[in-house]
């Protein structure tokens, strides 16, 4: 079965951004950017197994099966190439994607990045995960959401998650949990993938637990750079989403102008 998605065709425009949403929210997390996004390109929003009203899987969740179900839906909707936009867990299923079938991506705008992480943090994923039978899932939930998004300006994006969280339940939450503490080397496949996609990581200033991986990636990856967004946690679609908007479209376009000159020069150098 496919997974859940929204899409918004746009009358002229063949670009397409495809959205994928962080652990426990759904495509509604991105309403600030669909507004905006629309108006130039082509959207679908995708709900991962589990979240909204996609179905759950019944095989274990890791990021190179949720990139499966993903580019179903591509297949489905015929659409060759896109634009990847995607937050915290999304950002992961995107390097899965990029590392099987970079030339399906047009470009990857990865906000909230999540690389590599600090060594504390994964310290507790653990312990989490080996208490997920006895402890309830949202106790847990709120424990993460408060530990990633700590601060006062961060109260908006955190209780978005914790609200969309609620609807996930104790058996899903638990297969997500074992995707996370079994994907810490992702770093590893990220830097390794040697693939020549533009990539934009998009990272709030304040997002403490993630910010140095997606620094880390990026020295090690000349199609890729980092911006940082002010007064900004990880969630920064939500915490910062004028700037989010502004920086990601205008990162999207520019690359639509690299392409657009690319095929005329290839044109131009046949027909010579």
């Amino acid at each position: 079965m496919l997974l859940d998605y929204k899409m918004y065709q746009h009358e002229t425009s063949k670009e397409w951004v495809v959205f994928l949403h962080g652990a426990g929210g759904n495509h509604t997390l991105f309403y600030k950017q669909a507004k905006q996004f629309k108006k130039y390109f082509n959207c679908l929003f995708i709900n991962f197994p589990g979240h909204g009203e996609s179905e759950p899987l019944d095989v274990k969740y890791t990021c190179k099966n949720i990139a499966n179900k993903v580019m179903e839906v591509l297949d489905h909707l015929n659409i060759r190439k896109a634009h990847l936009v995607g937050i915290s867990l999304g950002t992961m299923v995107m390097t899965e994607i990029c590392r099987r079938t970079p030339e399906r991506i047009a470009s990857m705008t990865m906000g909230g990045a999540v690389i590599k992480w600090k060594f504390w943090t994964d310290l507790l994923f653990k312990i989490a995960y080996l208490v997920r039978s006895i402890v309830p899932y949202m106790f847990l939930y709120k424990l993460f959401a408060g530990i990633l998004m700590p601060k006062k300006n961060h109260k908006k994006s955190r209780n978005m998650f914790v609200r969309e969280a609620s609807k996930l339940g104790q058996s899903e939450f638990i297969k997500w949990a074992e995707l996370l503490v079994t994907s810490n080397n992702i770093h590893e496949t990220f830097t390794e993938m040697k693939s020549k996609v533009p990539k934009l990581f998009l990272m709030g200033d304040e997002d403490h637990v993630f910010i140095n991986g997606a620094h880390y990636a990026a020295e090690r990856d000349s199609y890729a750079k980092v911006e940082v967004i002010e007064d900004c946690g990880h969630v920064c679609n939500i915490d910062q989403a004028s700037a989010f908007n502004k920086i990601c479209i205008n990162f999207i376009k520019q690359h639509v102008e690299c392409e657009e000159t690319r095929q005329n020069d290839k044109v131009a150098s046949t027909i010579a």
